[in-house]
């Protein structure tokens, strides 16, 4: 199965709108459209798969699939730490209502617990170094879309000692004719030097 990887500079457009890379060097996230920011992933529809079709429309069915999954992630990665760092009252528009969130061994579950969660932690600075991310076979999903982001960086809690973490998302998708929304399924943050602090 392929997997988009990625590590990016800040900045570089180009090369980050190249659907599987490799890239050295964090990176800050930001997010607009128009000018005005937002809280949601939203994609073109997610093509159909192809059901009675050859094994060549299947391999490119697939592969449009893999290609979209790793764009919505990258979005997705984007409006998520930027929302985290600047407007944290709009994060918990990213998850579903039902979404659990799993902070370093403690397990927060539904919306408003979520945004009781993150009106207690203190004010953020996160660096994403490191990007990587597949879909989720449909018959471990009962068949629902979904698309594994795994991340990994620095981050820095009211301007404190900075920490490494690692964040995994299960990402699912809303899809509609027009498009496709991504919500926040599964959410699971951990520090990397949490025994050294």
């Amino acid at each position: 199965m392929r997997k988009c990887r990625s590590h990016w500079s800040q900045g570089d457009r180009e090369r980050h709108q190249r659907r599987s890379h490799y890239y050295e060097g964090p990176h800050t996230s930001h997010s607009s459209c128009g000018g005005r920011t937002r809280e949601e992933v939203v994609t073109p529809p997610l093509p159909e798969h192809a059901a009675a079709g050859s094994p060549m429309a299947m391999s490119l069915d697939f592969k449009t699939y893999v290609d979209q999954a790793c764009r919505a992630a990258e979005e997705f990665v984007n409006i998520y730490y930027e929302t985290m760092d600047k407007r944290r009252r709009a994060l918990t528009r990213l998850y579903l209502d039902k979404a659990t969130l799993i902070w370093n061994g403690n397990v927060v579950s539904g919306l408003d617990a979520l945004n009781n969660f993150f009106d207690t932690l203190p004010s953020s600075e996160f660096q994403v170094n490191m990007l990587d991310c597949q879909p989720v076979h449909e018959q471990a999903t009962q068949s629902q879309t979904t698309v594994l982001v795994v991340t990994s960086g620095t981050v820095k809690f009211d301007g404190n000692k900075q920490h490494y973490f690692n964040q995994n998302f299960l990402l699912t998708a809303q899809s509609t004719p027009n498009n496709t929304v991504w919500k926040i399924a599964s959410d699971c943050f951990r520090f990397q030097d949490w025994s050294s602090s």
